[in-house]
């Protein structure tokens, strides 16, 4: 999953607070460009703990194997079987072996001025092993990301918002700050890359607290609807973004999770792999809006 991390102009817009007043649309989402003209016009400078852990479940049939085209990475699938007749939808599908992997990396984000960005990560733990690899490769089975701290801008900036229609959906509570959650969904006739969801928006400030992202926009979702077919199920594909700290206005990631789970029509259900991203122990060496840097 990767998310624009082109920079947009800054229109300096004061974030008026909105604490206690009935959530308006247009307030909203004019508090919500003044955010990410901050983020998108931030020089960050920062590193923190990643923690991944993941979970894949292996599937085997009573046929042939599979064929795992469309996969990213062929070794995704191991024994699942087909019948030989295309149109056949196999009989049953079963766990042939769950693998269970963790990673540990020391990650960095460094992003200039002009919105240059530098994503390094340097792979500390291996499956309970130390290791020390530096400009190590995200290492993860089925599901990839990048720039996940730029995915309010992906949705919500200024040169973004013409690409959707948006709307609230209720106000609510998350954690202890008071939310609006805003479903942003591409207008018809859009093209490319245009990521969608839900976004829980703090109302004071409209800070970004959590995005639940529509999987079909999501450039692998392919690969999920072709084994959903080779299965014959339906599939259920979850993505959620939290942003649980926040250092000079900016929040960041702390958690990112996605199950991938197949519903079959007995009413049984499969999760075939399950990822969480953890970020933590975060270091600032430097968080600047441009407000700042006018100071």
């Amino acid at each position: 999953m990767v998310f624009s991390a082109v920079p947009v102009e800054s229109r300096g817009t004061p974030a008026r607070a909105v604490q206690g007043s009935p959530a308006d649309l247009a307030n909203i989402l004019e508090l919500c460009a003044a955010y990410c003209d901050r983020l998108s016009g931030a020089i960050l400078d920062f590193v923190c703990l990643e923690q991944i852990e993941e979970m894949v479940a292996y599937l085997a049939a009573s046929a042939k194997d599979i064929d795992s085209a469309g996969f990213q990475d062929s070794g995704d699938l191991m024994g699942i079987a087909k019948s030989t007749d295309p149109g056949q939808v196999i009989a049953a599908v079963r766990v042939k072996k769950r693998v269970r992997s963790h990673f540990v990396y020391d990650y960095q984000l460094i992003k200039d001025k002009p919105g240059h960005i530098i994503e390094t990560r340097t792979l500390i733990k291996e499956n309970g092993r130390s290791v020390l690899e530096k400009n190590a490769p995200l290492k993860t089975h089925v599901f990839s990301y990048t720039y996940i701290v730029m995915g309010p801008a992906t949705l919500l900036g200024r040169d973004r918002q013409g690409l959707y229609d948006f709307k609230i959906i209720k106000e609510t509570t998350l954690g202890k700050d008071r939310a609006v959650i805003i479903q942003a969904n591409p207008k018809p006739g859009s093209h490319g890359d245009v990521l969608s969801g839900k976004i829980w928006v703090r109302k004071s400030d409209a800070g970004v607290l959590r995005i639940e992202w529509v999987p079909e926009s999501i450039g692998n979702y392919k690969g999920t609807l072709d084994l959903a077919k080779q299965i014959g199920a339906k599939p259920l594909l979850t993505l959620t973004t939290e942003f649980g700290f926040e250092q000079n206005g900016v929040r960041f990631p702390s958690l990112y999770r996605i199950e991938e789970t197949y519903l079959f029509e007995s009413g049984s259900a499969l999760v075939r792999s399950r990822t969480e991203v953890r970020q933590g122990d975060y270091k600032f060496f430097r968080v600047e809006t441009e407000a700042t840097i006018r100071q």
